[in-house]
């Protein structure tokens, strides 16, 4: 998984979350090369973008003959409004290809704040401010499955979060990293 924050052209690898870029408000062709192969094209396309609208464009996906899921860019609309001096907005994001849809709860409560996000869906959510241990699970009816990982994070009042489930669960899985929660400051700067 990499992360533009808008179109541009950007080298990055996996984990990287980049800041944001001003693009022109319009339709854009977005090409997305093998890292390391600036001649090896893994996605050509047009997006559009709207005027006075923040975007994280994330490639998602495998890239080889072994791929289950199709390499792809994940558009999102980003909401960076503030949510109050005391409140954090975090978004989770799913896209990690071999994991089914999860649960995050926070360790101390065992209360969700995320449930059911599949592969290349998002939620957002509102909390207070402060120091969370978030743990993804297995999607089930009670929130209470299997741990597939925890996570510390720290979330500032006013500020706009985004958290990517990415890597593999099956160590190994295409070759790739392994399972991770990349948590993404959005608004840092911004508010």
């Amino acid at each position: 998984m990499c992360t533009w924050r808008l179109s541009s052209p950007r080298r990055c690898s996996f984990n990287v979350v980049s800041d944001y870029l001003e693009v022109p408000a319009g339709e854009r062709e977005l090409e997305i090369t093998a890292a390391g192969d600036p001649d090896s094209s893994v996605f050509a396309g047009a997006v559009t973008f709207e005027p006075e609208t923040n975007y994280t464009v994330a490639a998602i996906g495998e890239v080889g003959d072994m791929a289950e899921k199709s390499f792809e860019p994940l558009i999102l609309e980003d909401n960076n409004s503030n949510p109050g001096s005391d409140t954090a907005r975090v978004r989770a994001v799913h896209v990690s290809p071999d994991a089914p849809a999860v649960d995050i709860t926070v360790a101390s409560s065992g209360n969700a704040l995320f449930d059911g996000v599949s592969y290349s869906e998002s939620d957002s959510t509102e909390v207070p401010t402060g120091d969370y241990t978030l743990e993804v699970r297995g999607d089930t009816e009670s929130n209470d499955g299997d741990i597939v990982g925890e996570f510390d994070v720290s979330l500032a009042g006013g500020q706009v979060y985004t958290a990517f489930a990415a890597g593999y669960l099956e160590s190994g899985g295409m070759g790739g990293p392994e399972f991770d929660l990349i948590v993404s400051q959005d608004t840092s700067g911004m508010n």
